[in-house]
């Protein structure tokens, strides 16, 4: 097959051919699974793997049954994204043999999936825990590679259900190397939060046939159901549809009710007193975030947090973070210093020295003449000199799942932007987002009047539940509100996707399954664009400059542009994100009067 980004013409015909084989494979004609276009284009044999395998894993399993574990594995703390990539591989293990069986040449389109695979993603590959593991499963695959350790203990497992006829044994399998591969202990707690976490197949039991039921009802209703293989609703419409659907998961009332209390113990307690929270509450949780909620935290290893799984993956993530930093440390420090020789240097042109014509000052002679004979009373010159650094900056870093396979990038920019404002004076904060239930969780790597050494603790910074934008703008811009510099830009690191997907009974636009169904939309796809690009427009309104850097794939460009118009900057490439982002900042500092 040959290589080839579709064109515009061949979308259509792509989709029919992954989908005509989905179809034949399953034996399932009503299925609507839209094809991974993204696959495409970096493989067609990857593209075309994944429908088999998709396709076999609904002919000989209750994907249903899977769907309904994978949920209440999210419930529970589990990270959907990892839930994801690691489930790939448990589902791959129970499939393949048995498509082989039924059609051969599905042998040789699996070895040549996963050598494209290997070549063409050894970024996604290399870059986490369970990137490595899916690398080293196709090499065994392969080639038959053997490994050693923990490594070769998982693989061992993820291959021993290569024989499972139900689909509680991959479910087994799955939690297994889930908490093996990616955090022993990590939100060992959800629902209920104080109880024991059950073995896998006491899991699937106590998932009731009246929760079952009220998901079947639910889904009569035309509620759309979440597609649980994506830790991010995809804004995409797949060829049938005129509209992208929204999705959701619902929590139930038990975990709701409780949620404030695993925030706590996932994110760190709050930093601020209850009596501002509940005031900063009620300035911004208002409209279409109404029945939102603020938790304000310095993290989890800086507060009382009780998940000790949780600190322990921080501290993981901050050591891959800062192994990033050393490796690319000639770079960074080249892009602090130019980025902060800009900034100084904007700074200075503020400073400049301006002479006025005014009704005071140094008499000017050239306009004697004016007297008794013009209304101009401007007969004389004043200097003025304006303050160079009445500024205030806000860097606000998305935090959601959707950055984890690239959170050490994300944290590197941050590191820079903080870096080369703190060595050009320039009084800053730097605060993570993220949004889970009701919650949305704002983590304060560095506040304004810190000392710089507060910097590292962006490293610390990770991926996790989902993002609801336009509030945590709504939030850092009250927060900027409340600072004595006139001027004030708000630094926006995001990939251009809004979107919060799970529901508890305090989320606004939400209902508990089997409730009455709300008039509000859920915050996801073109109505959380709106929203966000709505905060930003009205910040913009209100003397507040705001940069876009965008932190994302480049199939989500044209959401970004959405919202923050001509005012983002695109980071290809490290080694430019000084000059990219030093232009647009300059602008505005040089600009704001």
């Amino acid at each position: 097959m040959n290589e080839r980004k579709p064109r515009e013409e061949n979308i259509f015909n792509i989709q029919s051919r992954v989908e005509n084989l989905l179809w034949a494979v399953s034996g399932d004609y009503e299925l609507d699974i839209p094809a991974n276009l993204k696959a495409w284009e970096k493989s067609p044999y990857i593209a075309l793997y994944e429908a088999v395998r998709q396709g076999s894993f609904r002919k000989y399993f209750d994907a249903d049954r899977y769907q309904d574990f994978f949920a209440k594995k999210v419930y529970q703390g589990m990270i959907p994204s990892v839930l994801e990539a690691l489930g790939n591989l448990c589902i791959d293990s129970a499939v393949w043999k048995k498509a082989v069986k039924e059609r051969p040449g599905v042998e040789n389109l699996r070895r040549k999936a996963f050598a494209d695979t290997l070549e063409k993603d050894d970024l996604r590959l290399t870059h986490t825990d369970w990137g490595y593991l899916e690398m080293c499963y196709l090499q065994k695959a392969l080639w038959g590679e053997n490994f050693q350790g923990r490594t070769a203990r998982i693989l061992d497992r993820i291959c021993s259900i290569e024989d499972a006829d139900s689909v509680e044994e991959i479910c087994c399998c799955l939690e297994e190397v889930y908490r093996e591969a990616y955090e022993k202990g990590l939100a060992q707690n959800f629902k209920g939060l104080d109880r024991e976490i059950k073995p896998a197949d006491e899991d699937m039991k106590e998932y009731t046939d009246k929760e079952k039921a009220r998901e079947e009802e639910k889904a009569a209703k035309d509620e759309a159901p979440v597609n649980l293989f994506s830790g991010h609703v995809d804004p995409q419409d797949n060829g049938k549809q005129e509209k992208p659907r929204a999705s959701m998961i619902f929590l139930d009332r038990e975990s709701s009710d409780r949620m404030e209390e695993y925030i706590v113990q996932s994110y760190g307690e709050s930093c601020i007193p209850s009596r501002m929270q509940r005031e900063l509450q009620n300035q911004v949780c208002t409209d279409t975030h109404k029945d939102c909620r603020i938790h304000i935290t310095r993290g989890i290893l800086h507060g009382h947090g009780k998940d000790s799984g949780r600190g322990e993956y921080v501290k993981k993530v901050r050591e891959e973070n800062l192994r990033v930093l050393k490796s690319t440390q000639l770079i960074t420090r080249q892009n602090i210093q130019t980025l902060a020789n800009t900034l100084k240097r904007a700074l200075l042109t503020r400073s400049e020295k301006e002479i006025l014509s005014s009704e005071y000052g140094k008499i000017q002679v050239n306009k004697l003449w004016n007297l008794g004979r013009t209304q101009n009373r401007k007969l004389f010159q004043r200097e003025i000199q304006r303050e160079d650094t009445d500024f205030a900056v806000e860097i606000l870093i998305d935090a959601s799942g959707s950055q984890q396979g690239r959170q050490s990038q994300v944290a590197l920019q941050g590191y820079i932007l903080s870096e080369a404002l703190s060595i050009a004076g320039i009084p800053h904060r730097v605060t993570g987002f993220c949004t889970l239930g009701a919650y949305t969780v704002l983590t304060m790597f560095r506040d304004f009047e810190e000392d710089r050494e507060m910097n590292r603790r962006i490293f610390e910074f990770y991926g996790s539940a989902n993002n609801r934008d336009g509030l945590a703008v709504r939030t850092a811009a009250a927060g900027l509100d409340q600072r004595k510099e006139e001027n004030k830009i708000l630094v926006v690191l995001s990939d251009g996707r809004p979107n919060d997907i799970m529901a508890g009974s305090q989320s606004p636009g939400y209902t508990l399954p089997g409730a009455k169904k709300t008039e509000k939309e859920p915050y996801c796809l073109d109505f959380a664009l709106r929203d966000t690009a709505g905060e930003i427009r009205r910040l913009r309104n209100r003397r507040i400059a705001v940069l876009g850097v965008f932190a994302g794939e480049e199939e989500d460009l044209s959401a970004e542009k959405k919202i923050f118009g001509k005012d983002f900057a695109y980071i290809r490439d490290l080694s430019n994100f000084a000059n990219v982002v030093g232009r647009y900042l300059k602008k505005q500092i040089v600009g704001l009067v």
